[in-house]
């Protein structure tokens, strides 16, 4: 009887899945189907990653981490560019739930997507699962023709890490996007780069506020050019200020 009454359930949630014209009702089957983790719902939640709504996508890529079949992966990794940001978040939060390599793989596939967004998540996904065998892939996405893309690989390169991949990080120390001045100033901190330190000071003149801050900041966690950081304690931004006060405390 519990085999016959669990058979209904699913085949009731499939159909409202599949049918039912409320978005709110799709996606509250797709999330009951993925907690059934019934290898039989990989199909219908797969198809529902494309779904009209964004609701019911979200939480169709969501359930698909209960059951980390990776027959998902490719769909899933084209989520990555969806429209809306909280679908790419719960897409994101499934693919980092996968222990398998074969994610990686995937992950690579898509940072040669023309989709931006497919790419910078795609990125951000690759460098929370943390192997160390990842830089040697992102270190090219340095040199996407997006501001975005170039953005993510600099994030993704400090999150691994990986003190090899800090040369060419150090180039967008003095990038024309503020953004990128910015991430490379906490990278370099970040990735304990000694031989920026002169790039780092020269950062502290900055017009941005906060690639002055990324800079003070970098330059405390080095423990270099404490002085010119201390020297900083009347600029306009508290973040600054208050790491030049700290440079200060510690002279």
């Amino acid at each position: 009887m519990r085999s016959l009454s669990r058979y209904r359930t699913v085949r009731n949630l499939k159909r409202d899945l599949n049918t039912h014209p409320s978005a709110f009702t799709r996606g509250s089957a797709a999330l009951s189907l993925g907690q059934l983790k019934d290898s039989s719902v990989l199909e219908p939640l797969v198809q529902a990653l494309g779904d009209t709504s964004p609701w019911v996508r979200g939480w169709s890529a969501f359930s698909l981490r209960y059951l980390k079949d990776p027959r998902c992966l490719l769909p899933l990794c084209r989520l990555l560019g969806d429209k809306d940001e909280w679908v790419r978040q719960q897409t994101a939060d499934t693919l980092m739930r996968f222990d398998s390599d074969l994610v990686d793989e995937v992950l690579k596939d898509s940072m040669r997507s023309r989709n931006s967004l497919t790419k910078s998540w795609a990125l951000h996904v690759m460098a929370s699962r943390g192997n160390p065998a990842s830089a040697m892939d992102i270190v090219p996405m340095l040199e996407d023709e997006n501001r975005p893309v170039r953005l993510s690989a600099v994030r993704a390169l400090y999150r691994l890490g990986q003190t090899t991949s800090i040369a060419p990080v150090r180039m967008f120390i003095r990038d024309p996007d503020d953004h990128l001045r910015g991430a490379a100033a906490y990278a370099l901190g970040a990735l304990g780069d000694r031989d920026s330190v002169s790039a780092l000071c020269l950062a502290l003149t900055d017009q941005t506020p906060w690639v002055r801050r990324n800079a003070a900041w970098s330059l405390l966690q080095l423990g270099e050019g404490l002085q010119l950081v201390a020297s900083m304690i009347k600029d306009p931004d508290t973040g600054v200020r208050a790491f030049a006060q700290e440079a200060q405390n510690r002279l």
